[in-house]
């Protein structure tokens, strides 16, 4: 998959926490890189939608700043194929990427 290892147990998730303060809670995007293939995001239990950077041309989504929380919120990513490790593969930026 564009020169990406497939995952070789399959599907799998990953999962994080981010800790922001009340001044924080504000409409985001999060940026899903291409080290990522294909899948699903979840914020907060929350399906934030689908994700294909591979294949574009969207490579954010948009996150409403009431779906954020004070302390600890949750990043799920259910990838389907592939990943390759990469710092900052997956971040909250102020302005969409579509490519």
């Amino acid at each position: 998959v564009n020169g990406k290892q497939l995952l070789p147990n399959g599907p799998a998730v990953f999962t994080d926490t981010v800790n922001l303060e009340r001044g924080q809670l504000m409409d985001t995007f999060i940026n899903i890189t291409q080290s990522w293939s294909k899948g699903y995001l979840i914020v907060n239990g929350i399906m934030i939608g689908r994700y294909w950077p591979d294949a574009g041309p969207q490579f954010t989504h948009y996150i409403p700043g009431v779906w954020l929380k004070k302390g600890a919120n949750t990043i799920t990513l259910i990838e389907l194929q592939s990943h390759e490790a990469s710092p900052n593969s997956v971040y909250f930026t102020n302005t969409p990427y579509i490519d």
